[in-house]
Formats: structure tokens, C-alpha cells, sequence
């Protein structure tokens, strides 16, 4: 098991299923490691999702940055350059 998130709207529910879930897992001799754990955000950023509270949200970072990205026109920047650099 690589990734496991756990949502909800509070943070009893939350609380109540952490503990299901690691009851679970202690049952079938699954163990966690603390130190790879990250317990109660408020926000979490999954491969092409955020997940929060408020549901599963997905996310086009990759479109989103090509779109605002403005390619120059490289021939009038080398004319620029060169007309700088005589």
C-alpha cells in the first residue's frame, strides 16, 4: 500500500475513522510508519486531485501553466539583441 487519505467534514469524523482504519490494518498485520504519516491537513495534493473537506477537486496545474506561458518571438528578440549589441 503506497498512499492512503482519509477525508471528512470534522475532525471527529476523521478521528473516528483513523482509528477504524488502523484497526483494520493491525488486525491483517499491516503497520504504518510514523514517520512517512501526515495526519490532519486541511488539504491534501494527490497525483491530479486536491482533497479537502469540501470533496475531491481536480486539477489542471499543467494545462493551466502552458496557457499562461508566453512564448517571444525569437527572431525579433535576436533583432532586438543584436541591434543592442553593435
Amino acid at each position: 500500500i503506497n498512499n492512503i487519505i482519509i477525508a471528512s467534514k470534522n475532525i471527529e469524523e476523521y478521528l473516528k475513522y483513523i482509528k477504524t482504519v488502523l484497526n483494520i490494518f493491525d488486525k491483517v498485520y499491516i503497520y504504518i510508519l510514523v514517520e512517512k504519516s501526515f495526519i490532519a491537513y486541511l488539504s491534501v495534493r494527490f497525483l491530479s486531485y486536491i482533497v479537502n473537506s469540501k470533496g475531491v477537486a481536480k486539477i489542471d496545474d499543467k494545462i493551466a501553466i502552458f496557457k499562461k506561458l508566453k512564448f517571444l518571438n525569437i527572431f525579433k528578440t535576436l533583432e532586438q539583441y543584436f541591434s543592442i549589441a553593435k
